[in-house]
């Protein structure tokens, strides 16, 4: 009897421990799963992160190429065939590898023909009293002006100021060149 007794109080005390030892182990298993749900937070955030990055990326570059492609246009190359102008570019890498000094003469040669070009746009803003007719908003237009409708008043570069002093010379207005915008 006291046998069964103590096996009675050992299986108890075993059931007792089986508890305790399920209840650590489900509260061990909550901190697990709690866990992985944070590092799955952590990472769906560094995804997004990084498709950002990707994005800024990919922007940069697209910006680089169209950049590339304005300056063959500006040097007139722009009517050349694909394969023709491949075979330039390379031409100018074979002379840049042999000669490494030849990078500097371009950068001169560059550097004048951009300021060169900036010399021949003058920067202006342009008011008027009155609106003016829709025929002469278009033409300002056409000659590279923007309306800020904001201010009240159109902005931009023109290549011939007289072109733009001839078609506003009928109108109230006041155009004021802008000298030095650096």
């Amino acid at each position: 009897m006291v046998w069964q007794a103590t096996g009675c109080i050992i299986y108890l005390y075993i059931q007792e421990l089986d508890l305790s030892f399920n209840e650590i182990n489900k509260e061990n298993m909550k901190n697990v799963e709690e866990q992985k749900k944070k590092l799955e937070q952590r990472k769906h955030r560094l995804s997004i992160e990084e498709t950002k990055l990707k994005l800024k990326e990919r922007k940069a570059r697209t910006r680089h190429l169209i950049e590339n492609g304005g300056l063959i246009t500006k040097a007139e190359l722009g009517h050349l065939p694909s394969n023709a102008l491949y075979g330039a570019l390379l031409s100018l890498k074979d002379q840049l590898d042999e000669n490494k000094e030849i990078m500097a003469a371009w950068v001169v040669k560059g550097d004048k023909a951009f300021n060169e070009e900036q010399q021949k746009f003058t920067p202006v803003i342009l008011t008027f009293e009155n609106q003016p007719e829709k025929e002469i908003r278009d033409q300002i237009r056409s000659l590279g002006l923007r309306w800020n409708k904001f201010r009240k008043e159109w902005y931009g570069t023109v290549s011939d100021i007289e072109v733009l002093n001839t078609l506003i010379q009928n109108q109230q207005h006041n155009l004021e060149i802008l000298n030095d915008v650096n």
